[in-house]
């Protein structure tokens, strides 16, 4: 080692390489890597980005939609730094506080319990006019309908409730509400008339009808931000494509990547007829 100027380490690499392969083992190993990371397509990058840019997806949902839709694997984690490396900015988020379970855990059954509330819309057009969505969402499957409406008071509340029997795939057991006064003693007869209960969340707790809070956020998020609209019929036409993609196309996290409508399939008996939800 000192006659060649090489070091003892180096010495003991080649021996070893000697005594399992002869002169075949001194000869230069090639230096390609044993493992070369898969580099994603450039077209798969921009589809990426562009879901990203138009539904506002987050990491997960992204993947998701990719498998369902174009059949192309790509992992939230890869995602991410595709993300970071085009600095495209993270999806807000904010903390809720888990609402209580009730005993009977109304999750497996569609129509049993469905949350309802109302959203202020970001105002409308150059007049700025204010309208107010109104949403319904079950509990068991995440299917939603969504309506907007001038004014918001009893009359429009059970003028959404006859939408919402009529756009629902199944019946309805119960409603469940805040305290406002759109939901006041009339709209709690005229349930009792369809047969249907109603209950009032505890006063200051939104986070019992979580559900429809959460898709609230989500409206925010992924429909009204960055959009124009420029009048009442234009915001309801395009919400009416927003409610459709919610229940047939987007990826609902909450149910494995299912979406609302496929959950509805699943859970009703297939000896009942299911109204088609395509």
């Amino acid at each position: 080692c000192r006659f060649f100027g090489v070091s003892r380490a180096l010495f003991y690499i080649w021996k070893k390489r000697f005594e399992k392969s002869g002169l075949a083992g001194l000869r230069d190993q090639p230096r390609r890597p044993h493992h070369i990371r898969y580099r994603i397509p450039p077209e798969i990058v921009s589809l990426i980005l562009r879901i990203r840019e138009e539904r506002r997806y987050g990491a997960v949902r992204v993947s998701l939609y990719l498998q369902r839709h174009y059949h192309a694997y790509v992992s939230p984690t890869t995602i991410l730094k595709i993300f970071h490396r085009h600095r495209v900015g993270r999806v807000a988020l904010k903390k809720y506080r888990p609402g209580p379970k009730p005993a009977d855990a109304p999750l497996q059954v569609p129509g049993r319990s469905v949350q309802l509330d109302v959203k202020f819309v970001p105002r409308v057009g150059r007049a700025r006019q204010r309208f107010y969505q109104f949403t319904a969402i079950d509990e068991a499957t995440r299917f939603r309908v969504l309506r907007i409406y001038d004014h918001n008071n009893t009359k429009t509340a059970i003028d959404f409730l006859r939408e919402v029997r009529e756009h629902f795939p199944f019946a309805i057991q119960k409603i469940q509400t805040d305290n406002d006064s759109s939901f006041g003693p009339q709209f709690t007869w005229h349930l009792s008339d369809l047969s249907i209960s109603h209950r009032h969340i505890p006063p200051g707790c939104p986070e019992v009808n979580g559900k429809v809070e959460r898709s609230h956020k989500t409206d925010s998020e992924e429909f009204y931000r960055g959009r124009y609209f420029k009048h009442k019929k234009d915001l309801a036409r395009k919400l009416k494509k927003w409610e459709a993609e919610y229940n047939g196309d987007r990826p609902h996290l909450a149910l494995k990547g299912k979406t609302p409508a496929e959950r509805v399939r699943e859970l009703i008996q297939p000896s009942k007829p299911v109204r088609d939800l395509s």
